[in-house]
C-alpha cells in the first residue's frame, strides 16, 4: 500500500467527519448497505431533494459482473458471483466521493454518475487493489465499459475517472497511466469541446454554420412552435409544459431557468428623462418588463453549488404580450396547487384541512390521495370533455358535489377504482407493518378479516398521514424550501408548480383534481427536459401532437433553443455585450461558443457603401468584408493596403475588384493567390511553408490541422523505429519533419496573421538556373 493511497483515504476520512457521517458504512453480502440508506449525500450537502442521492452500494456492478462472467466462461473460468469489494476498495471510494463532493464541490448528480458508478466498474474488473493496478487492468475495465454501454459514454467516463481520480492524487504504485492509454476522449458538447466536429460537420462553405449540431433540426424546431403555439393541450401537465416551451424560445433561458421560474417573476422598471418625464414622451421607452428567475451557472469558485442566484432578464417588448398571457394564466392554473403547497408548508402536514384526530370516509379521502375525482361509477366523458375545454376548476367542483348529492340521496355505486384502492390499502394493513387501521363512523377499529363495506370505512386523519410518509414517500409533497444567498424560496413560492405523479390524468386518461390533490411537486428540469424527446420509455409532445408519423419520430434538445436564440442575436448586429448580459454570462467569450452563424452572416454585419458593394460584385465585396473584419491576409490583402494608403480607397477597391479571384478557402487557412493561369504550385500542402496562408479561428480548419499533426507525430515514430542508412530513409523523415514543423507553426499563428512570411513566392516564376536555357 502506498503512501499516496493511505494519504487520499486519510483525506476522505477527514471529510467524512466533518460532515457527522460514520465512516464505516455495515454491508451485507452482496455490498449493499444493511440499513438501506448508507450515506445521503443530498442532505450532505444541504440540496433539497427530491431527488435523493445515497451511497449505499459497495459491491460488483451488475452490468459490467455480467462481462466479466462472459470473458471468463469463454475462458473455462468459473463465474464470479456479486460480493462486497474489499476493505481497500471500499474506502477507495469513500475517499473519492467524498474528494469530489465536499472539497471540489461537484453536484451529487455528477458524482454518482460520473465517479461512484465508473470505480465501480473497474472495481468489478479486477481482483488487484487500487493502488496495484497497471495499464492492462484498466484498459481492460474500459473495454468491459464499452460492452455495457453501447454509446460508449461509460468507457468515456472510466478514462475521465483515471485522469481525474487515479492520477491526479498518485494512486497506482506504476505512475501516471492516463497519457499511455492512448484513447479518444468523446467530444463533450460544452463551451470546452470547441474543435471535435467530424469530417462530414465540416463547414465547407460560407452558408455552412459553424458547430451547426449544437442548433435544433429545423424541423423539430417549427414544429415545437407549431405544437406550442397553436396545438390546444390534451392534459393539465401539458397545458404547464406548453407554456414552459413558448418561455424557453422567447428568453433563451435554459431548462432548468426556466422550470424554476418564481410564482413573483414580474418586474417593471420604469424610465424618465433629465427632467423626470416619461422616457417615451420624448421618443424612448416609458417603461420595460423584466423577467425574475433563478440564474443557473453563478457561483464562485467556493460558493455552494445549491445556492440559487436571483437575476433578471429585459423581456423585448414584441414578446411582451405572449410571455405575460402565458405566465399569467400558469399562475391561476396553479393557485390551488400553491394554496395546498402553502398550507402544507405552514403546518407541516399532509391533509392540513383536517385536525389529525379526525375520521373521513374513505371515498372522500381517496380524491386527495389519488388524485382521481371520479369515485363513483358514473359516465365521465362529459366532464373530462368540458374540463379539458380550459381546465376551469368550477367543473371538478361540479363534479364532486353531484358525486356526493347522489351518494348521499340515490346511493350511488362506487367505481371499481376505489374498491381496488381499498383492497390494495387493506393488504397493506394486514402486514402489521404500519398503524392505519380501518375505522367505523364513531371512530372504533374495524377487526382484521372482516367483510369491508367501503360507504362505511372512515380512516384517521393522523395515521393515513404517517401511512403515506412512511408507504409511498414518493406521494408526500415537496416541502423543503430552497437556499438563496440571503434567506430561502419556499417551495410554493415556484410558479409551475403542478401534480406529482399525475397518473390518473397522465397514464389512464383521466383527470387529476389539482383542487384536492395532496401531492404537490416542486418543478425541476425533467418536466420539460422528457416531454422534447428526452427518455425513450416516455412519450414526447411530438409524439402526441405531430401530424404526421415524421413529426412524431422528432427529438429536440431543450438546450439548443438557447443556442438558436445566441446566433440569431448576433446575425442580428446585437452588441456581444448586451447578448452576454441578457445570458448572465461573465464573459463575453462566452457568448461566442454560442454563435453558430455561417461566415457569410458574419461578413454581412460589415457595413459597406451599396454603390461600391455593387461594383465590385459578390465575391470582391466579401473579401473587402473579410479583409476589413481581419480574417484574411496574404499577399493580395498586402498589395491592396499598400494601394489603399498610397493611391486611395478608389484605386484599392478596382485592383481588388480584378484580383478577387485570389481569394481561397482551403482545408487549413485562407489562400489570397490567384490561380487563374497556373493551378496551386503546393498542391495544396500549404502547411509546408506557403506565404500565401493566413490562420483562422474556424474550428474546422484547426480540427483538420489538429488530426494532422496526429497524423505526422505518428508517421515519424514509425519512421524512426525503423533505422536505415539508406538516402530514401533519410528523406522520409526530413520530408515529414518539414510538414510536421509547418503544421504546429500554422496552429501557434495568430488569427488572420500569414503563417510563413517569409516563405518562398511561388506566385513568381522561379529565378533561371545555370543549367536553364
Amino acid at each position: 500500500m502506498s503512501q499516496t493511497f493511505t494519504a487520499f483515504i486519510e483525506l476522505g476520512r477527514n471529510l467524512v467527519k466533518s460532515k457527522g457521517f460514520e465512516w464505516d458504512i455495515p454491508l451485507d453480502d452482496a455490498g449493499s448497505a444493511k440499513d438501506g440508506v448508507g450515506w445521503n449525500l443530498t442532505a450532505a450537502v444541504g440540496d433539497v431533494p427530491p431527488p435523493n442521492h445515497y451511497l449505499r452500494d459497495l459491491g460488483s456492478e451488475q452490468k459490467a459482473l455480467a462481462i466479466v462472467n462472459k470473458h471468463r466462461a469463454a475462458n473455462n473460468l468459473p463465474p464470479l458471483m456479486r460480493t462486497a469489494f474489499s476493505s481497500a476498495w471500499q474506502d477507495f471510494i469513500k475517499a473519492a466521493v467524498a474528494d469530489q463532493l465536499f472539497f471540489k464541490r461537484n453536484t451529487t448528480g455528477y458524482v454518482i454518475q460520473s465517479i461512484l458508478r465508473p470505480l465501480r466498474v473497474v472495481a468489478s474488473c479486477t481482483e488487484k487493489e487500487p493502488w496495484m493496478l497497471q495499464l492492462d487492468d484498466l484498459r481492460y475495465a474500459i473495454n468491459v465499459a464499452k460492452d455495457v454501454q453501447a454509446s460508449g459514454k461509460l468507457a468515456d467516463l472510466v478514462v475521465g475517472l483515471v485522469k481525474v481520480v487515479f492520477d491526479q492524487h498518485h494512486i497506482c504504485d506504476v505512475g501516471q497511466i492516463y497519457p499511455m492509454l492512448g484513447l479518444a476522449r468523446i467530444p463533450v458538447r460544452s463551451v470546452k469541446s470547441k474543435h471535435t466536429m467530424s469530417k462530414e460537420e465540416l463547414r465547407t462553405n460560407l452558408e455552412q454554420r459553424k458547430r451547426a449540431e449544437r442548433l435544433p433540426e429545423r424541423r423539430a424546431f417549427w414544429e415545437l412552435v407549431r405544437i406550442s403555439m397553436t396545438e390546444k393541450p390534451n392534459t393539465f401537465m401539458d397545458e404547464l409544459r406548453f407554456a414552459a416551451i413558448r418561455t424557453i424560445i422567447i428568453t433563451g433561458l435554459r431548462v432548468g431557468e426556466a422550470a424554476l421560474l418564481p410564482f413573483d417573476w414580474k418586474r417593471e422598471r420604469a424610465y424618465l428623462d433629465a427632467r423626470g418625464r416619461p422616457a417615451g414622451e420624448a421618443g424612448g421607452i416609458s417603461s420595460a418588463l423584466m423577467l425574475r428567475h433563478f440564474a443557473e451557472k453563478q457561483q464562485e469558485e467556493q460558493s455552494d453549488s445549491v445556492v440559487l442566484c436571483e437575476n433578471t432578464q429585459p423581456v423585448p417588448e414584441m414578446f411582451r404580450e405572449i410571455l405575460t398571457e402565458s405566465l399569467d394564466r400558469v399562475a391561476r392554473l396553479t393557485q390551488p396547487l400553491r394554496n395546498t403547497l402553502k398550507l402544507q408548508c405552514e403546518t407541516g402536514r399532509i391533509l392540513p384541512w383536517y385536525n389529525a384526530s379526525d375520521v373521513i370516509p374513505l371515498a372522500e379521502l381517496y380524491s386527495q390521495v389519488t388524485g382521481n375525482p371520479f369515485w363513483l361509477d358514473m359516465d365521465r366523458q362529459p366532464f373530462i370533455d368540458r374540463y379539458r375545454e380550459d381546465f376551469a376548476f368550477g367543473v371538478l367542483e361540479e363534479l364532486r358535489s353531484l358525486q356526493f348529492e347522489s351518494y348521499k340521496n340515490q346511493g350511488g355505486k362506487l367505481d371499481q377504482a376505489l374498491y381496488m384502492f381499498g383492497n390494495r390499502l387493506q393488504k397493506q394493513i394486514d402486514s402489521g407493518e404500519y398503524e392505519l387501521r380501518f375505522r367505523s363512523a364513531n371512530g372504533a377499529t374495524i377487526a382484521a378479516g372482516s367483510r369491508m363495506n367501503w360507504r362505511e370505512t372512515y380512516l384517521r386523519v393522523g395515521e393515513l398521514e404517517d401511512f403515506i410518509r412512511k408507504a409511498t414517500p414518493s406521494k408526500t409533497p415537496d416541502l423543503a424550501p430552497l437556499p438563496l444567498a440571503t434567506g430561502a424560496v419556499q417551495p410554493w413560492e415556484f410558479l409551475f408548480l403542478h401534480p406529482k405523479r399525475s397518473l390518473a390524468e397522465e397514464r389512464n386518461d383521466g383527470l387529476c383534481d389539482v383542487t384536492r390533490y395532496i401531492s404537490v411537486s416542486r418543478p425541476d428540469p425533467t418536466f420539460v427536459a422528457l416531454s422534447l424527446g428526452g427518455a425513450k420509455h416516455l412519450s414526447s409532445i411530438f409524439e402526441r401532437y405531430g401530424q404526421t408519423d415524421e413529426d412524431r419520430a422528432l427529438t429536440i434538445e431543450a438546450h439548443s433553443l438557447r443556442h438558436l436564440q445566441n446566433t440569431e442575436l448576433f446575425r442580428l448586429g446585437v452588441a456581444d455585450t448586451i447578448i452576454s448580459k441578457r445570458f448572465n454570462r461573465r464573459s463575453v467569450a462566452q457568448s461566442y461558443e454560442y454563435d453558430h452563424r455561417s461566415l457569410a452572416e458574419e461578413l454581412d454585419q460589415i457595413e459597406m457603401d451599396d454603390d461600391l458593394e455593387i461594383t465590385l460584385g459578390e465575391k470582391a465585396a466579401t473579401v473587402a468584408k473579410m479583409i476589413t473584419a481581419g480574417k484574411a491576409n496574404g499577399p493580395i490583402v498586402d498589395s491592396f493596403r499598400r494601394i489603399q494608403r498610397s493611391e486611395g480607397d478608389t484605386a484599392a477597391y478596382e485592383f481588388l475588384r480584378t484580383e478577387a479571384d485570389g481569394f481561397h478557402a482551403t482545408p487549413y487557412g485562407h489562400c489570397l493567390n490567384s490561380f487563374t493561369v497556373d493551378p496551386c504550385p503546393k498542391h495544396l500542402e500549404c502547411f509546408s511553408g506557403c506565404r500565401h496562408l493566413s490562420a483562422t479561428d474556424l474550428p474546422e480548419n484547426r480540427h483538420n490541422l489538429i488530426r494532422l499533426e496526429g497524423k505526422l507525430k505518428g508517421a515519424i515514430e514509425i519512421i524512426r523505429a525503423r533505422p536505415s542508412n539508406s538516402v530514401g530513409w533519410q528523406n522520409q523523415l526530413e520530408h515529414a519533419e518539414q510538414r510536421l514543423n509547418g503544421v504546429q507553426t500554422l496552429l501557434a499563428t495568430p488569427v488572420g496573421q500569414p503563417a510563413f512570411p517569409n516563405g518562398v513566392d511561388l506566385s513568381k516564376p522561379a529565378s533561371p538556373g545555370i543549367l536553364d536555357d
